[in-house]
């Protein structure tokens, strides 16, 4: 039973007008998204996190892999933390993100990581709260709830109680 997941924005883009952002592979990490991937696994070494899921995106997976790395914890790709598809709505990545969200909760892991992008977290803290959180004052470049490799912590209380809280923002 999940008590703890950590939904981290992967690392800053490489940005690259011919690649294009919302479709696989998309754009691979910049060396700030390597640097601000390394601080996102400082901050999360002694957190105990046993599973890290990530988006099979490339800035995403790097991401993931850097974490993976210096947590010494298994990285499993899931396309239902993929980003948000140019003819996607966001009720269709909220219905995905909830998925994910339900077989992690069936899972046998108590303190799990997500590696993905903006909009899933955006659908996955909407979930979570069902509908009851605000985000108004977390608005970073394109609209996003966290900044590139930003860290949301949900703590799971009890059954229907949930404490969310952006716990970390790189340099």
């Amino acid at each position: 039973m999940l008590t703890d997941l950590y939904l981290i924005r992967h690392g800053q883009p490489a940005r690259d007008a011919a690649i294009p952002y919302n479709t696989p592979p998309g754009p691979e990490l910049a060396e700030r998204g390597r640097a601000e991937a390394a601080q996102a696994a400082a901050f999360l070494a002694d957190r105990a996190v046993e599973l890290l899921f990530a988006s099979p995106f490339a800035r995403t997976a790097q991401t993931a892999e850097v974490l993976a790395e210096a947590l010494a914890i298994p990285v499993t790709l899931t396309a239902l933390a993929q980003e948000h598809g140019p003819a996607e709505s966001f009720e269709q990545v909220r219905e995905r993100v909830a998925e994910l969200l339900a077989a992690l909760d069936d899972g046998p892991h108590s303190r799990v990581a997500l590696v993905t992008h903006g909009s899933p977290i955006r659908a996955a803290l909407h979930e979570l709260s069902r509908d009851k959180i605000d985000l108004s004052r977390h608005v970073y470049s394109g609209g996003n709830p966290a900044p590139p490799c930003g860290i949301w912590h949900v703590r799971f209380l009890d059954a229907h109680t949930r404490r969310f809280e952006l716990v970390f923002k790189p340099i």
